[in-house]
């Protein structure tokens, strides 16, 4: 219990990382003034289980008056060990390509721990912070992230009970209407889930746990009063804490996706209910987005980019029916994966685990049975606690297998893909193919690795987020580049950077501070020395500091940013297009549009 000073357990009913979002309850007021007394703790028992019992009673009513068309039907009989038995109607899009023979189903080890038995309470709160509950300071983004919970259980809740064949139609019907009118605060799983949480109860702890790692770490960034390096630190403890509180904390290793989304079960969620499918990965991008649309940049600038990157999940991610892979992080937030590969590996896990139950549950062929062991065998696959002296870059030649832990060459926050390479992944947005995470998308230059990976400029635009070594490369690549972005500069400093939020015509937005003090040298020649002679300055001292230190470019020219940002550099001359081992690894896949169809 050396976590205790940090964390209280709580209540059976305080499951989900918080019981409202936002919401200052007597847990937070007791956390601060308890001791560890018998007679507080005792105080501290009884409020609690009144708030538990208030908070119950207020999520029931949440999902049966304020979620259009939602109402809370009688649970199902249960059945002994096995739990509720489930009858999931055949799908209506597609017949299943095959049955799934049993033998080839993933099993479990001899001997699992204890705590897989789903027997133990491990609930936990948040961990204590002057930070919490700060992404209330962006309400948009609090409120997306409010509905995205409501989406995920009202959708396992029709699964569990044997109404998969109603996801496209009625539940997706509900699910829209909450995300088109989001809840300002967050009910708990268990009181939109109750079936799904009875059966299921290691599976909602392990995801609510890496949920609370998630919305804290967003707290975190959203944070105004903290310092770039005090984030990190803050981040670096959460993330410690994770893994120490608790026994079922994902495996912070890459992992092969190609493998675990290759079960016998695999892709059906996606291939069979594409609607309700397009928005769980529409969750996830929103998910693994938000690190680079809050990190490295102040208040203000958080705010212009989520006014982007919210409008851009609400009005185009939520309803993709054709992507081939969920997101991942790296590719929406690949500063945020180089500076956490853990977190990044982590929440990708989170989410594959998520693919997985999915495909399970909604497998018509699969006995109840079957599906509880399944579901247990996923939550084992993807937890630390199976990948016990494991690390990332582990592989057995010529084997590829859940140990695999090899990773993109230069992101070691990101597993191999499906269909790629350790040197090159797939990138089926906007058409970009075969891409490198450790070359420059623009000039395909190595980008600045480790203690240097600061000074990557980075473009997020239709949905991904594209690495660039320099200024002028993640300029140009923006103005070639269809539709709005957010464009992020570094400077001399690497606690600040030059942010730009750019519309379809080519004019941005930016602090008033940067128009006036920010200075660019762009002396341009060739691409192989593109990071040195083009830069944004925090001042024009810092301009003539560098020039002074750096005599080869004494004479050049101290751009503003107005003046930098109207040039337009020539073709790169070091650009290739990379090459994969086959032309498109998903051509085949049964969910892809015909050629020149949009979704």
């Amino acid at each position: 219990m050396e976590h205790i000073s940090d964390f209280y357990l709580t209540p059976i009913c305080f499951d989900s990382p918080l019981i409202f979002r936002g919401l200052k309850s007597p847990i937070v007021w007791l956390q601060r003034r308890t001791r560890y007394s018998t007679k507080n703790m005792l105080i501290k028992s009884l409020l609690a289980a009144t708030v538990s019992l208030l908070t119950l009673a207020a999520g029931v009513a949440f999902a049966q008056n304020t979620m259009p068309g939602m109402t809370m039907p009688a649970a199902p009989k249960q059945d002994g060990i096995s739990g509720t038995k489930m009858t999931v109607a055949a799908p209506r899009n597609k017949p299943l390509a095959g049955r799934i023979d049993p033998a080839t189903l993933p099993t479990l080890p001899a001997n699992l721990p204890k705590w897989m038995s789903g027997r133990g309470n491990y609930e936990v709160f948040y961990k204590r912070g002057s930070y919490n509950f700060r992404v209330y300071d962006i309400p948009a983004l609090a409120y997306d992230f409010n509905a995205t919970g409501v989406g995920h259980s009202m959708a396992y809740e029709e699964m569990v009970r044997g109404n998969a064949g109603k996801l496209e139609t009625e539940t997706f019907g509900k699910i829209d209407r909450v995300l088109k009118n989001p809840p300002k605060l967050a009910p708990t799983e268990k009181s939109i889930a109750p079936t799904f949480s009875r059966r299921f109860g290691l599976l909602e702890q392990v995801f609510d746990w890496a949920h609370t790692l998630h919305f804290q770490t967003i707290d975190v960034l959203a944070d105004p009063k903290m310092t770039e390096a005090q984030k990190d630190a803050e981040i670096a403890r959460l993330y410690k804490n994770y893994r120490i509180s608790v026994p079922f904390a994902l495996s912070p290793l890459p992992m092969n996706m190609g493998y675990l989304y290759n079960q016998p079960y695999s892709k059906r969620m996606r291939d069979n209910y594409p609607k309700v499918n397009g928005l769980f990965w529409g969750y996830h991008w929103l998910q693994t987005s938000v690190y680079d649309t809050l990190y490295g940049k102040t208040p203000e600038e958080q705010k212009k980019a989520y006014d982007l990157m919210g409008a851009r999940y609400r009005g185009t991610e939520l309803y993709k029916t054709d992507r081939p892979f969920m997101p991942m992080t790296a590719e929406t937030s690949p500063r945020f994966s180089k500076r956490f590969p853990e977190l990044a590996n982590v929440f990708d896990n989170l989410h594959m685990l998520h693919d997985m139950v999915n495909d399970i549950l909604v497998s018509p062929d699969l006995t109840g049975d079957q599906k509880d062991v399944q579901v247990k065998t996923a939550i084992w696959m993807t937890m630390e606690a199976a990948h016990q002296n494991e690390k990332p870059g582990d592989f057995a030649t010529g084997e590829t297998t859940l140990h695999d832990h090899r990773f993109m060459d230069g992101m070691p926050g990101m597993g191999i893909m499906p269909g790629g390479t350790k040197e090159l992944m797939y990138m089926p947005e906007a058409d970009m193919g075969w891409m490198s995470m450790e070359q420059c998308h623009h000039c395909s230059m190595p980008l600045p690795e480790e203690a240097l990976a600061w000074k990557m400029s980075t473009v997020t635009s239709q949905g991904v987020t594209m690495q660039a070594r320099c200024a002028l490369c993640a300029r140009d690549y923006t103005l070639e580049t269809e539709g709005s972005a957010i464009v992020q500069i570094p400077t001399e400093n690497p606690a600040r950077s030059v942010v730009l939020i750019t519309d379809d015509k080519g004019e941005y937005w930016t602090r008033a501070e940067n128009e006036k003090n920010v200075v660019f040298i762009e002396d341009e020649g060739s691409h192989a020395g593109c990071s040195e002679w083009s830069q944004a300055f925090s001042s024009r001292g810092a301009f003539d500091k560098w020039v002074a230190a750096n005599p080869d470019y004494k004479g050049a020219k101290p751009y503003t940013l107005k003046e930098w940002w109207a040039k337009q550099g020539k073709k790169p001359d070091t650009y290739y297009k990379p090459k994969g081992p086959v032309e498109n690894p998903y051509a085949n896949e049964a969910n892809r549009k015909p050629e020149g169809e949009k979704p």
